[in-house]
């Protein structure tokens, strides 16, 4: 909802921008869109982003968000009526509520997986049908393939998008399973 609210308070701001900027009223009434798009496609991928995204992946979202933030409030601030601390304020909130929802809904769905993975599980066959100890597998393969060691729990809680407790968990389960411990 809030971005929502920030992009359409912000789009009459860009269609001026982009109308002072030399645009016709018909390309003035679609530059903001762009902006707009990019930012949605960019949130997504932020929201979403899979822990088997690789970091240019991940980097490439990040800074398309970024740039996308950075035009709308290039853009708002510039539209302001005035350059005073009131107008300029008005003009450039939306896209730093964006921002800020953005990452708080992003922290919010990462807690939200620690808090579901850190739930208690029974200790008999742990790891068996654990989707996130299939995943680690595949994680320690490859980083086993490239490294040419086992994955320790730090990069796995990075990889995975989990926390400590849990990753720690879950390189145990995985030493215990090459040692013939768990079949999962």
């Amino acid at each position: 909802m809030v971005a929502g609210v920030a992009a359409y308070a912000s789009y009459i701001h860009r269609s001026e921008f982009a109308l002072q900027g030399g645009a016709d009223r018909v390309s003035a009434s679609l530059w903001p869109l762009s902006v707009d798009g990019l930012l949605l496609l960019a949130t997504a991928g932020v929201l979403k982003q899979p822990a088997a995204c690789d970091r240019r992946t991940r980097y490439v979202v990040r800074l398309a968000f970024l740039l996308g933030i950075a035009v709308s409030l290039a853009a708002n601030m510039a539209a302001a009526p005035a350059l005073a601390w009131k107008p300029v304020l008005v003009a450039g909130w939306p896209p730093v509520a964006l921002l800020l929802a953005v990452e708080l809904l992003a922290h919010r769905s990462g807690d939200q997986t620690e808090i579901a993975i850190a739930e208690p599980r029974v200790d008999e066959g742990a790891g068996v049908g654990d989707p996130l100890f299939v995943r680690a597998r595949q994680v320690d393969a490859r980083h086993r393939e490239l490294h040419q060691r086992p994955v320790s729990a730090e990069s796995l809680r990075k990889e995975l998008r989990i926390g400590a407790a849990r990753s720690r968990e879950l390189v145990a389960l995985l030493r215990a399973s090459r040692n013939g411990h768990v079949h999962g």
